[in-house]
């Protein structure tokens, strides 16, 4: 079987790659953890007007 060569950058490199995608990643779980909290609010502000609506606090014509 042959052995295949895989180029590996030096290890500053591989220091440097792992730091962007740390910095990157922790940006993306920041806007999710974010839209998460807006959906849950809008879930909720959804959920009161259907009550309101219902219970006849708000009317609908």
């Amino acid at each position: 079987m042959p052995k295949t060569k895989i180029p590996i950058p030096p290890l500053s490199e591989q220091q440097q790659i792992a730091t962007y995608l740390d910095t990157k990643c922790s940006k993306i779980d920041h806007i999710i953890a974010t839209q998460k909290k807006k959906i849950a609010y809008l879930q909720e502000l959804k959920q009161s007007l259907i009550t309101n609506v219902v219970t006849g606090k708000i009317k609908v014509s």
